[in-house]
């Protein structure tokens, strides 16, 4: 095989992108659309993102053999008729590879303008090398040559190959969008969004109490004959501004300690609670509402479509217990969630630290979105009984330091 120069790199990464465009274009309308969105993506990035190559100069070895080769341009060299037929011992060079062997025969964009002939087997590249006259260094030379062009070629190849997988995530949520967005469209579903909340005015950059309302979008599509059955779900944009509120609210009582002093959870949530109603208000009544005891909640038909958690902090096994509980409130596809922590240990950052890595180990987290700002931690998640459907939960953290507060609790 002529090496890196059989085809082009480029043309293989579009093949790529169409082969992903028909195979989501194939699925069936109810699996696409009620398909946990974050799993499918996460398989389709997976099936087409392409794994560099990596060449192992350092476990470089040889092995030789003897055979007849024919003279062609080494005539000159050694003075011998081109058309010679010799006997020689012939070296070959081994160098182990890992990464997609398809890459091998693919020529980067940006390139040398050299190849070799090799073989490709037991995730190796080997060549070879005619000892023509018992010369050591001749061999050396030309067997460094090589590899040198392969090691600058193969790193031409993943420098293409990591912009490729770099786009590759984006690309792939633009076709599921467009391809979702069209099967909607055919089911007349956009055409009913269902529970509006009307929005009164715009959220402030900082944290205050506002004078105007707004109300949060829940957007229920029009339902059909057809299997597939729409549900109510908060818009992410409406979620995000819930998520703020709860932020700046907590940031700000962080700065007055005779707020949180000696309170306990329920007494912390309802000051939560009373700065998050003047903002939202439902169509069906108070949009806000406690349940149990440290719950806050947007309900609709019967179902929590948000639900916040306020909880100070206990430790890992008791973090996962109230992913549970949050969990088992959660019911609709792709519903919203948060767990407001009141941190009461001295030290802030190894908590912080613990909830960003170990909340990925719960059996029902799909991926961590990742950290909005300090304290403020995105996960995707799927209910413990339905891995179609997807719950977000963001993790909001208060440092309320127990030196000041009265009764504080264990941390």
């Amino acid at each position: 095989m002529k090496i890196f120069a059989e085809s082009e790199l480029r043309q293989y990464q579009e093949t790529l992108l169409d082969d992903m465009k028909r195979l989501l274009h194939s699925e069936e309308k109810n699996r696409l659309l009620n398909v946990n969105e974050t799993e499918y993506i996460e398989y389709l990035v997976s099936k087409y993102t392409i794994t560099p190559l990596i060449l192992n100069r350092e476990q470089v070895h040889v092995s030789d053999r003897e055979g007849n080769v024919r003279v062609g341009h080494h005539a000159f060299d050694y003075d011998l008729d081109r058309s010679d037929i010799k006997k020689r011992q012939i070296v070959c060079y081994h160098l182990p590879y890992s990464g997609d062997t398809k890459l091998l025969s693919l020529s980067p964009s940006s390139r040398i303008c050299w190849t070799t002939e090799v073989n490709i087997g037991n995730n190796e590249i080997s060549f070879d090398i005619v000892n023509w006259n018992n010369d050591v260094e001749a061999i050396k030379r030309e067997a460094t040559l090589i590899l040198d062009n392969l090691i600058t070629q193969a790193q031409n190849s993943t420098n293409e190959v990591k912009q490729y997988n770099s786009l590759l995530r984006q690309r792939v949520q633009d076709v599921f969008t467009a391809r979702k967005q069209e099967y909607l469209k055919q089911s007349s579903i956009l055409e009913s969004l269902g529970v509006p909340f009307k929005k009164k005015g715009q959220m402030p950059e900082t944290f205050s109490i506002p004078i105007k309302k707004q109300k949060p979008i829940i957007q229920k599509p029009a339902s059909n004959s057809m299997p597939y059955v729409p549900e109510p779900t908060l818009d992410r944009e409406t979620y995000k501004q819930i998520l703020k509120i709860c932020h700046d609210a907590g940031i700000e009582i962080e700065r007055h300690p005779s707020i949180y002093e000696d309170k306990d959870e329920e007494t912390l949530r309802d000051h939560f609670l009373m700065i998050l109603a003047p903002h939202f208000e439902s169509v069906t009544g108070e949009t806000f509402n406690k349940q149990g005891k440290t719950d806050i909640l947007i309900r609709h038909e019967g179902a929590n479509v948000f639900v916040g958690e306020c909880k100070f902090w206990k430790g890992v096994k008791a973090h996962h217990k109230t992913i549970d509980q949050l969990l088992g409130y959660l019911t609709w596809r792709d519903s919203k969630s948060a767990i407001l922590y009141f941190i009461s240990n001295k030290q802030l950052e190894p908590v912080l630290d613990q909830i960003e890595h170990m909340t990925q180990e719960h059996p029902c987290c799909i991926k961590y979105i990742g950290k909005e700002t300090h304290g403020w931690y995105s996960f995707q998640f799927h209910l413990p009984d339905d891995e179609t459907r997807g719950v977000s939960i963001t993790v909001l953290c208060f440092h309320f330091p127990a030196s000041q507060r009265v009764n504080s609790e264990d941390a």
